[in-house]
């Protein structure tokens, strides 16, 4: 009679294990272990379901129990393994290890036991299963990944070399090393030999990889996702999704899955200060700074925090305040970093200190003398200093480097406006809309070519363009006002200055209003 209950309790226990209720098939266990309680099958399961709630302390005390009773039971042993290596109890861990090993000598069991020696860097003893008949490919394989796991890449390409070179375990670690050497065309290569049809969300995330490197970020979101999907509890693949989504413009999205990466993993800086920059890059920067300070709380040397913090700073109008973050984060530190360089030198621009902005920019660009942003904004503090031949020689060069480089035309446009030569602006303007028809610059800066040039009608008709391809450009309502102000049509300039002006957040454009206003009343 009390067996067969016990039985029923049991089945039930694993009844509600595999929907994943551990508790209540905990407290059924402990039903059945009050009829049997020197039943080790029962000590077993209720130290497995502590395991899978993570509850090791608890685990622990009934594997004990388990061992007193038979020293050897292979289950419980393997599961101690697993407790006190997640506890980096390497030592302990290695105990039971080879206890395993010795009392039932299998590939298996050897590839624990090599999996805690290489956490131990006791890589003379692995030497020595080498010889064992048990050291076959699965082992050489688990050796391998946990030598390039402990940093001993090269070590582990020596197991590497002894495997079957077809078996895809082999050719994702040697794609994942080839990666990591930056060697992305080999590495590439070898991805796409295992990646047809598969199910492995690390060759996923991989291809994922690839496909930001390239560019394709409806791919790398598509790879990012699967690879998501097939392993919902990997905090990285969630964070390349995050990056693939933010990349691709979908701030939304990427949200999302940078939350989810620091839900399961909200130690990780990396990734708080992603949802920060993506915070920042949307305008919402109360958000920002509560992530930011979040970080420097707990990592207050996070260098790209460190800068973003400044550049929130600046966005409140506190120049000087980040003009002082970022001094003694690149110059009192000697950073070399070009983040908070680039940053520090937006901010001396913004100060009007162009002389501090122009050379670290030239040496920001003599290391990256092929980066067109870098370029660009050199050319834009030679604007602001009004050396519109400079600028334009930057340009040139911009376009020597890519000749479809569309923001290269835009600076040209705007130099040559500023200098006053406006058939240069014009063609400019031109190459720009050659290249996107949609661009509103463009539009914009053969409105202002136009209208210089008394080619008024044109110049009001490139602006409606202008206009239609971004809507929310204060400055272009600006200028059509002004244009209407020519024609003396008070009325139209008011209607677009009155746009200009609700869509800017400051009093840049309250003059041109009273202005109007008071000409339309008379």
């Amino acid at each position: 009679m009390e067996n067969s209950e016990c039985i029923n309790f049991i089945k039930q226990a694993f009844e509600l294990k595999e929907q994943g209720y551990y508790k209540p098939a905990i407290e059924m266990l402990y039903k059945a272990l009050d009829l049997e309680n020197d039943n080790i099958e029962i000590l077993y399961s209720i130290g497995e379901l502590y395991f899978l709630m993570n509850n090791y302390e608890r685990a622990v005390q009934y594997f004990e129990k388990i061992l007193l009773k038979e020293p050897n039971q292979e289950n419980t042993l393997r599961l101690m393994v697993k407790i006190n290596e997640r506890q980096n109890n390497l030592d302990r861990a290695l105990s039971f290890a080879q206890n395993l090993f010795d009392n039932n000598k299998n590939s298996k069991n050897l590839q624990i036991l090599i999996k805690i020696l290489t956490k131990l860097k006791l890589f003379s003893e692995i030497e020595n299963y080498a010889v064992s008949e048990f050291f076959n490919d699965d082992v050489k394989i688990e050796c391998a990944n946990a030598l390039y796991k402990s940093g001993e890449t090269q070590h582990a390409k020596i197991y590497l070399e002894a495997c079957n070179p077809n078996d895809e375990r082999a050719l994702l670690l040697e794609g994942k090393i080839k990666f990591d050497e930056n060697d992305l065309e080999k590495s590439q290569e070898i991805f796409n030999r295992i990646s047809s049809n598969t199910q492995n969300p690390e060759i996923l995330n991989f291809m994922g990889l690839f496909a930001l490197e390239n560019m394709k970020f409806i791919d790398a979101i598509k790879y990012f996702s699967m690879a998501s999907n097939l392993d919902s509890n990997n905090a990285k693949y969630f964070y390349n999704l995050g990056n693939a989504y933010f990349y691709n413009g979908w701030s939304k999205e990427a949200q999302n899955a940078y939350a989810k990466a620091l839900y399961l993993n909200p130690q990780n800086p990396d990734y708080r200060y992603s949802l920060a920059y993506l915070y920042y890059d949307t305008q919402k920067y109360d958000k920002a700074k509560k992530e930011i300070d979040a970080i420097l709380d707990i990592y207050p040397e996070h260098n790209q925090s460190i800068v973003l913090n400044a550049l929130i700073h600046a966005q409140d109008k506190d120049l000087l305040g980040a003009k002082k973050i970022l001094e003694d984060n690149v110059i009192m530190q000697n950073n070399e970093d070009i983040f908070a360089r680039i940053s520090l030198a937006k901010i001396y621009k913004e100060l009007n200190m162009y002389d501090k902005a122009e050379k670290l920019f030239e040496k920001i660009i003599a290391e990256k003398p092929e980066n067109l942003n870098y370029l660009d904004c050199l050319a834009e503090i030679y604007i602001d200093e009004k050396n519109y031949d400079k600028a334009i020689d930057i340009t040139n060069k911009i376009l020597e480097i890519n000749p479809n480089y569309i923001s290269g035309y835009i600076i040209g446009a705007k130099a040559s406006y500023l200098k006053e030569d406006y058939e240069q602006t014009k063609q400019y303007a031109q190459n720009v809309l050659s290249l996107d028809i949609n661009c509103s610059e463009g539009y914009y800066y053969l409105a202002l070519s136009r209208e210089k040039t008394n080619d008024t009608e044109e110049a009001i008709e490139c602006m409606k363009r202008a206009i239609l391809y971004d809507l929310n450009n204060p400055k272009y309502y600006a200028k059509m006002s002004d244009f209407y102000k020519e024609q003396k049509d008070y009325k139209t300039a008011l209607e677009y200055i009155s746009e200009a002006e609700s869509l800017d957040d400051t009093n840049q454009y309250k003059f041109q209003y009273s202005e109007l206003a008071k000409l339309t009343r008379k």
